[in-house]
């Protein structure tokens, strides 16, 4: 008996050997192979060539690439004569921005809030989730988990940009040249000093012409009381947050400045907001712009309360 348990056991082991023999394991493509098969990210491969960045393709990593499309460049402003009149600095400042210094899959996109990943640039990206959709500073993931040898490609919908190329939120409202009557307000209501330092807010800015058609004009809001505007612009900002597009979903938003119980209603996937007293809702004509101490979005309606 022994025998016979003897030689069904060196039967087993041999078709396990002849197995693994037969096994044959694919390697993963390098980045620079996958971005060559993939002429939509044509331009990515070009900027991060430009960049100086062929030691990182090589790199073992693992590093997470934030691979925006041919599209998502030309939406930008940038083309390919664009990217090669850039200086390789520049190149790289953007280009850093566009990989996080991990593997990082999608699965781990869970938070309720959109949150701060490390990038090679130094700045953070922030992750987030809204359904069965992810998102990069707001951009979407319109094909993530690639995996390559040194880590895995989330292709994205928009080139992000470091903070510190749009500054502070006073930088960002005051560059606009449509949120005069916004800042005015901020101003009356002794709101503005604060978004030019380190505290974290997420700001929702109607347009002059926003404002006018509410009724908030020069006169009017000079006229007014400090008190009675103060209450208008807390509606319209977010206290140590930086809220995107994809936080808003089709949902109540947190809590505003203004206080306990004073959130907004979100829908078509954060597109469009209502306040507690609108009798339509506003639209977010320009999302996701993210300064050095908050996000700013623009609408074209003033939220009331």
């Amino acid at each position: 008996m022994n025998t016979i348990k003897k030689i069904v056991a060196a039967l087993l082991l041999l078709v396990l050997v002849s197995c693994n023999k037969d096994e044959v394991v694919t390697p993963l493509p390098t980045i620079d192979d996958y971005l060559k098969s993939n002429t939509e990210l044509s331009l990515y491969n070009a900027a991060l060539d430009k960049a100086g960045l062929q030691a990182f393709k090589t790199g073992g990593g693992p590093f997470t690439w934030l691979a925006p499309t041919n599209a998502a460049f030309t939406t930008a402003g940038i083309s390919a004569d664009s990217i090669n009149k850039m200086t390789q600095g520049t190149a790289n400042y953007l280009l850093t921005y566009h990989i996080i210094n991990a593997r990082f899959a999608t699965v781990d996109m869970i938070a309720q809030n959109s949150f701060p990943r490390a990038t090679q640039q130094g700045t953070s990206v922030y992750v987030g989730r809204n359904a069965n959709d992810f998102f990069i500073n707001g951009s979407k993931i319109t094909e993530g988990d690639k995996a390559v040898s040194n880590g895995l490609v989330h292709v994205i919908n928009r080139v992000n940009i470091p903070p510190n190329l749009f500054g502070s939120l006073q930088t960002i409202l005051s560059s606009t040249g449509q949120h005069s009557l916004f800042i005015a307000a901020l101003t009356k209501a002794n709101r503005w000093a604060q978004l030019s330092g380190t505290s974290i807010f997420s700001i929702l800015a109607p347009t002059n012409e926003a404002m006018t058609s509410a009724g908030l004009t020069t006169d009017v809001i000079a006229s007014a009381t400090p008190g009675s505007v103060d209450s208008i612009v807390r509606y319209h900002y977010f206290n140590s947050l930086r809220m995107f597009s994809n936080d808003f979903g089709n949902k109540q938003t947190p809590q505003t400045a203004l206080g306990a119980g004073r959130t907004i209603t979100s829908s078509e996937n954060g597109a469009k907001l209502k306040g507690k007293t609108n009798t339509s809702p506003v639209t977010i004509i320009k999302k996701d712009i993210l300064g050095t101490n908050g996000v700013v979005h623009i609408i074209d309606g003033v939220l009331k309360y």
